[in-house]
């Protein structure tokens, strides 16, 4: 079967490959979706999400992607968010593999269009310190006006800056 690139795919640098293989494969229980012999690059997919973990020596004779020297944390400012079948499993397994969670599992409302989606989740940063979430939804229920109130409150919106849903 060949393998299918999703249209969207996290290239994640990565400060030593193996390390982070390591621990995308064997603490996350992502699968090798693709890797060419030794190449410090693979493709790696956990329940359909893809994402790429890449090293390579700079050494002058080829000039990556990257714009300028890279500082730990790297992928400061964004997290992935992977949705997943059994959020507590994976937890558990995370727990019981010795990897220590940035925030602990939890439940949150998170607004969408049409409804409010809890979720349980927890967040867990790789060893170059990129954040990842792990969610699985739990219930959905209607949107409120006390919801749209404390959203509203949360995000500092005003009454004369507000948009539409959308």
């Amino acid at each position: 079967m060949t393998f299918a690139i999703n249209p969207l795919v996290p290239e994640l640098w990565c400060s030593g490959f193996e390390v982070s293989f390591e621990f995308y494969t064997n603490i996350l229980g992502f699968e090798v979706a693709q890797q060419r012999g030794h190449d410090p690059h693979a493709y790696l997919t956990l329940h359909g999400a893809q994402i790429m973990l890449a090293h390579w020596q700079l050494d002058g004779t080829w000039v990556p992607w990257q714009p300028d020297h890279m500082d730990h944390p790297y992928g400061r400012g964004v997290n992935f968010q992977f949705m997943v079948p059994d959020v507590d499993k994976l937890y558990e397994t995370v727990l019981s593999r010795g990897a220590k969670p940035l925030i602990t599992i939890y439940e949150a409302d998170i607004w969408k269009t049409d409804c409010m989606d809890t979720r349980r989740q927890f967040l867990i940063m790789d060893p170059d310190g990129y954040v990842l979430r792990f969610a699985t939804s739990v219930r959905n229920r209607a949107v409120t006006d006390t919801d749209r109130a404390k959203l509203d409150a949360q995000y500092s919106v005003g009454q004369s800056d507000q948009t539409p849903d959308r």
